[in-house]
């Protein structure tokens, strides 16, 4: 009787569903027509509610199982769950018999550049010997274009056939696990996570320096509140208010910097930071703090000291801070190219999305604004799903409001804001003891005091990027003293603005506004909406009332009143949304300056009727200045003027000028580690004897030029130069046993000189380096080659050249 046995596959649902059916089609009818045993495959009944399991069908009970590995497989499939109770069976099979049992059998569905976990790759035995299109193509592709590929797809069906053949043979079969501990398995996939995360962690570093001052965080209630009550706390308390955050600011409020000083304070395992004004985590309000997650108290009541972990953001010590400036997101498995790109090499398949299912990495995510309004939907969209499929995953969004699907949110999402700086955090920000030059020195001594003075002045500097905008203008003045106000205040009330992005790589798609508004539209619109609500809250305009005032006669045709105010929050970031039906300005004084300057140039305006209906001394003062100004000088530049350049954040201080040297000695790995936190520039770098590391630490190094490699027995290859942009020489000095240049294929070396090199044929790999252009050797003996002589096998290509000098005794 011919035996039968099950098999059951492991891949990624909802993708390529029926490509992955034709493939099982094609394998069951080889495994039909063989004259081996008989195979079964396991379906799952159907289920009448749709729902799906969370594991495979049949990974717990099944003598073969295949896994279809694909990047998608290890970040959105069954891959960790299937995997730990394939590795379970197998350590009951192994405790039972002595031998581990073979049950699983990974294929490469789509080729997956990542490394792959430790249980994955010790069962991958197949892929040794099998064509090269099915290790660079995978077997998606190859069932795609069958007819292209059939030589080479019956051949790897044939070997699939003959190793699941051979496993179900050679040995003693895998316990069956039952149904009720298949989901207590323990995770088998996260055996190398902990190695990569250490070095994750020191690779990745924030990407811009924090504020020298504490900001405070205006908590607005549950996404889904419309008037919520407001509450205050200090930004350190950021995390105690929930794991999903939309942090809602108007541009240039300082959303970039208190990301990376979340981020920071997750890399950090140093002292915890005090929180500002010497409040205390339990001092809070209970309402708004619940008790962080992981915290036990001690016997007498007392919280416990914190660690590590419970001094990080929810607990996560790996921030993955992404930014959509480029105008999308990086996918799961992009995410530590994006972040750590000397890393992504040792990076086991599939762990960012393990640390954000384990909820031990949170999500922090800038620059919504900037990807084109025609992406954005698509982008929450996607931002949205992985959220669900990772609901431990802690999500902080900075945006201003506008493209927010806010009915999507409900009452997971909180709403918090950052609250404008005050006087005296302006003075710190810019204080003349972090000058790093004596005109910065000269242009700050000139805005302190006229901020001090004029309360309309210090409110439009309320944001980091107005306080440097208006520092920028002190500082481009001859006379930073006697700079008049109003061009003050446009610089303030412009520090954000931005030109549209122009694509000129693809081709507009039909459906989408890709005609941007006109900045002069933006301009009338602008000041229309500051006059139209003059008499409202302006931290919480009806939306409804915003676009009435946008659709008043006047109004350019080429833009809608919903496109005018996405793009008077993205471009000109003058206003933002707090929540779905609220349009808000930056503060007060901004609507005063743009009401002040429209009033003063449209054409037909009542300026009288809307000062008797709207008293305001600071209105109305500013309306005269600005047209004595006119009067003696000419029209007054446009108001939201497009700046020279983008707005500048600062940051604590001027970093100190990178030092610079000729050449740098090093003997071990650990004089290197030096250099690096040194960040020293090092045109030439020698490193006498073994020195461990080089191929990690040489890309690190900035404005290398040429490496010098001597009096080293035990080099055998070059190490690895891919990362090495700069590097043009290598010199290799008294390394007899060298033999292996294969590293030099992916430089961009184009000098090579060794000395002493053996009388053998050069490797063939020497001429497939593409930057290679000269090649020195000396070779050690009596006499020279005779000029009649062959040349050595690899040296009788034209490029690169080749000189093989002899070494003349005395």
């Amino acid at each position: 009787m011919v035996p039968v046995y099950r098999y059951a596959v492991s891949y990624a649902h909802g993708r390529d569903e029926a490509w992955v059916a034709r493939f099982l089609d094609e394998l069951r009818r080889r495994l039909e027509t063989g004259e081996g045993p008989r195979f079964h495959r396991l379906v799952p009944p159907a289920s009448s509610d749709g729902s799906r399991e969370e594991r495979s069908y049949g990974t717990g009970t099944a003598d073969v199982v295949l896994a279809l590995c694909s990047p998608a497989y290890f970040n959105e499939g069954p891959a960790q769950r299937d995997w730990a109770v394939l590795a379970l069976r197998r350590s009951l099979g192994q405790a039972r018999t002595g031998v581990a049992p073979q049950l699983a059998l990974p294929l490469v569905w789509e080729p997956v550049e990542r490394r792959l976990p430790g249980p994955v790759a010790t069962a991958d035995v197949f892929s040794a010997g099998r064509p090269a299109e099915y290790r660079s193509l995978g077997l998606a592709l190859l069932t795609m274009q069958a007819p292209r590929y059939r030589q080479t797809l019956d051949r790897v069906l044939d070997g699939i056939v003959a190793r699941m053949t051979e496993m179900v043979t050679a040995g003693a079969p895998a316990p069956e696990l039952d149904e009720r501990f298949a989901g207590e398995a323990p995770d088998a996939l996260s055996a190398d996570d902990a190695a990569f995360t250490e070095r994750f962690r020191k690779e990745v570093v924030p990407a811009l320096p924090p504020l020298p001052i504490a900001r405070t965080l205006v908590s607005r209630g549950p996404a889904d509140a419309g008037n919520a009550p407001e509450h205050a706390l200090p930004t350190e308390l950021l995390p105690h208010l929930g794991r999903r955050i939309l942090l809602v600011d108007p541009a240039g409020a300082g959303h970039s910097t208190e990301l990376a000083r979340l981020a920071g304070r997750a890399l950090d395992d140093g002292v915890p930071e005090q929180v500002a004004g010497g409040t205390a985590p339990g001092r809070v309000t209970a309402e708004l703090l619940p008790e962080a997650p992981g915290r036990r108290p001690r016997a007498n009541g007392a919280p416990a000291p914190p660690t590590a972990a419970d001094r990080a953001p929810w607990g996560c010590r790996i921030p993955f801070v992404l930014s959509a400036r480029s105008g999308a997101l990086p996918r799961l498995d992009g995410m530590v190219p994006t972040l750590a790109p000397l890393t992504a090499a040792q990076e086991p398949a599939g762990w960012a999305s393990r640390q954000l299912r384990s909820g031990r990495a949170f999500l922090a995510v800038d620059d919504l604004d900037a990807v084109p309004a025609g992406n954005r939907a698509a982008v929450w969209e996607w931002l949205l799903n992985l959220l669900e499929t990772h609901p431990d995953a802690p999500c902080v969004i900075a945006t201003n409001g506008t493209g927010v699907p806010w009915s999507r949110l409900g009452d997971a999402f909180r709403v918090v804001g950052l609250r404008p700086l005050t006087p005296d955090d302006i003075r710190a920000l810019v204080d003349p003891r972090a000058a790093a030059s004596p005109e910065d020195r000269q242009a700050r001594g000139a805005l302190l005091p006229r901020c001090d003075s004029d309360p309309l002045l210090a409110g439009v500097a309320d944001r980091p990027a107005a306080a440097a905008s208006l520092l920028r203008a002190m500082h481009t003045a001859a006379q930073p003293a006697r700079i008049p106000r109003h061009r003050l205040l446009r610089a303030g009330v412009s520090a954000v603005w931005r030109r549209p992005r122009v694509e000129t790589t693809a081709p507009p798609v039909p459906g989408l506004a890709a005609t941007p508004v006109p900045d002069s539209v933006l301009r009338a619109a602008s000041g229309r909406l500051a006059v139209a609500t003059l008499g409202l809250d302006g931290s919480r305009i009806p939306l409804r009332t915003a676009l009435s005032a946008l659709r008043e006669t006047g109004t350019s045709d080429s833009a809608s009143p919903e496109r005018l105010l996405a793009a008077l929050a993205d471009r000109a970031g003058v206003v933002f949304r707090p929540g779905p039906d609220i349009v808000a300005f930056p503060n007060p004084e901004v609507r005063t300056y743009l009401a002040a300057h429209h009033l003063a140039h449209a054409p037909g305006t009542d300026t009288d009727t809307v000062l008797r209906r709207h008293p305001s001394d600071e209105l109305a003062a500013l309306l005269a200045e600005l047209r004595a100004t006119e009067t003696a000088t000419g029209p007054v530049r446009s108001v939201l003027a497009t700046p020279g350049g983008p707005p500048r954040r600062l940051s604590a201080g001027s970093p100190p000028p990178r030092t610079a040297v000729r050449r740098a000695g090093v003997r071990s790995s650990a004089e290197v580690r030096t250099l690096l936190r040194a960040g020293t520039a090092i045109p030439e770098l020698r490193c006498t004897g073994p020195v461990d590391g080089l191929a990690e630490a040489l890309p690190r190094l900035p404005g290398l030029r040429s490496l010098v490699l001597m009096d080293d027995l035990s080099l055998v290859a070059l190490p690895e130069l891919a990362g090495c942009r700069s590097l043009r020489s290598v010199r290799v000095l008294r390394c007899p046993n060298l033999r292996d240049l294969t590293a030099l294929e992916s430089s961009a070396v184009m000098f090579l000189d060794i000395d002493p090199w053996p009388d053998l044929p050069l490797p063939d790999g020497l001429h497939r380096a593409l930057w290679l252009s000269r090649v020195t050797l000396v070779t050690a003996g009596p006499r020279a080659r005779p000029a009649g002589a062959p040349t050595p096998q690899g040296t009788g290509t034209v490029f690169p050249e080749i000189r093989i000098r002899r070494r003349r005794h005395s």
